[in-house]
């Protein structure tokens, strides 16, 4: 993927109104089946950067551990369960952590063409990162996240060990709140900490529904 194609994928902010779009939405393609979500792991401040940011490591070696099941089984869609693959599911993680961790660094560094100021996040956004479970639904991911319908191995393993470099490059002590944001599709503007604590909400939320698909617990 060409660096100019990846910048174009940014992630971007559209005005929409969370407090009426977010409840029973998520980043699921069309035709997925909602299904109770196993209750999510909160840390005490559910915005400490460095809490999230090891989390978050850790979910990447759960995208590498099932990277290496079966590619049929991967590959194979189980319409009852979810619109898309286990593969997809992960290519589409791979692809979302890419810009989130995109954005992390422009945060740190103070700079960027998506940096916006004097904006205030969503406050039902806020509460649904705080308690760490996205609604399973029927909205659509963005295109930029969207995965293709065959998925190259050998790319979404280049993807993953991009994610864990660019991961292992921040500094935790760097990602704190403050008043410049990027702006989410869904969720509005958000600092460091709440990019943070989305890419592992949002992670753990598409490795859940991979386990059902594959079913396993």
């Amino acid at each position: 993927m060409s660096g100019g194609f990846r910048a174009a994928m940014i992630l971007s902010f559209r005005g929409s109104a969370l407090c009426q779009e977010l409840e029973g939405t998520d980043c699921l393609p069309r035709g997925a089946r909602p299904a109770a979500d196993i209750p999510p792991v909160t840390p005490s401040d559910p915005f400490d950067s460095a809490s999230n940011l090891r989390d978050l490591a850790v979910l990447y070696g759960e995208l590498e551990e099932l990277l290496a099941l079966d590619p049929e089984r991967l590959a194979a869609v189980v319409p009852e369960r979810s619109g898309w693959s286990a593969e997809q599911h992960l290519a589409h993680v791979a692809l979302a952590n890419e810009l989130v961790l995109r954005n992390l660094a422009s945060l740190v560094a103070g700079t960027g063409a998506l940096i916006v100021r004097d904006v205030e996040p969503h406050a039902r956004a806020v509460a649904v990162l705080a308690e760490g479970r996205i609604p399973r639904g029927q909205a659509q991911s963005p295109r930029m996240v969207r995965p293709p319908e065959r998925v190259q191995r050998e790319l979404l393993t280049q993807w993953i060990a991009d994610g864990r470099s660019a991961l292992a490059a921040l500094d935790a002590a760097r990602v704190v709140p403050g008043e410049l944001r990027i702006p989410h599709q869904l969720l509005g503007p958000l600092d460091g900490p709440q990019w943070a604590r989305f890419a592992v909400v949002h992670t753990r939320h598409h490795l859940e529904i991979v386990r059902d698909v594959l079913g396993r617990e």
